[in-house]
């Protein structure tokens, strides 16, 4: 089965060495709603070995970081939403290690084609509300059919740009970002933002690639979970290492106020 690696698309406008300004504080960018996309149907081809696969899926999403756009997500989603990913990634331990609780508010930045919004609009329950979030329209309404397919009525999706989370101030219990904060050009400014959408004992959660991970982005992409930890902390968050021990990542939590 193929493997594939999540490097999810919140680059795309967050890049070319400068960034917009960050939104209003008072002011939410709206859950998106979008028209029916049409139906994709992904095309037959002949796919080279896992590994070859995972490289060239990963080039692509690192590609020239200036231009780069995600228009093809049934593309990426044939690697990133493989079930083969599980044996890595580990979704459902993450998810329960959030201790995310029925009726809470929780966020994916960068949300991609939608690999974990399953995991986290099962934790939520009915009561609760998962945002998915990402700066590509074509991934959020990816995500939307999906949704719709499998009944995911607690999913909503958010369209940013900028260094604007697009977050509500004050109302997120938790907040996720897998293979992302990695792109983010500005972090330290952008925990300072992150702490400020929280909710009381509210967290987040970078789980991203480690340094000696044998895939993953190209090592001038990678960083040390310490290094994250200090762009938190400067942010405004107290952080630990959570050990769950993943072949390729490091899970960095933030919590506020403590």
């Amino acid at each position: 089965m193929t493997r594939l690696l999540a490097t999810l698309t919140i680059l795309v406008l967050f890049v070319a060495c400068s960034s917009a300004p960050a939104a209003d504080d008072e002011t939410f960018a709206e859950p998106v709603e979008t028209a029916e996309a049409p139906e994709v149907v992904a095309e037959e081809v002949d796919e080279p070995v896992d590994d070859e696969i995972e490289e060239t899926v990963e080039e692509e999403a690192h590609g020239d970081h200036h231009d780069k756009r995600f228009e093809d997500p049934e593309h990426y989603a044939r690697h990133w939403n493989d079930p083969a990913r599980d044996d890595w990634q580990r979704p459902a331990e993450i998810v329960e290690a959030m201790g995310i609780e029925e009726g809470m508010v929780v966020a994916d930045i960068g949300a991609g084609t939608g690999y974990f919004i399953p995991y986290l609009s099962e934790a939520v329950g009915d009561e609760g509300r998962v945002i998915a979030v990402d700066v590509e329209m074509s991934m959020l309404r990816y995500i939307e059919e999906r949704a719709d397919r499998e009944g995911l009525n607690n999913v909503e999706t958010l369209l940013v740009g900028g260094e604007d989370s697009g977050l509500p101030r004050g109302e997120m219990d938790r907040i996720l970002t897998v293979n992302t904060w990695h792109h983010l050009p500005n972090r330290t400014e952008y925990s300072r933002h992150l702490t400020e959408r929280l909710a009381d004992n509210g967290s987040v959660w970078v789980v991203d690639y480690r340094e000696d991970a044998e895939m993953g982005p190209p090592p001038e992409h990678r960083m040390s979970p310490e290094v994250v930890q200090a762009e938190m902390e400067e942010g405004g968050f107290t952080t630990e290492i959570y050990e769950l021990g993943l072949d390729r990542q490091f899970v960095v939590v933030g919590r506020k106020g403590e």
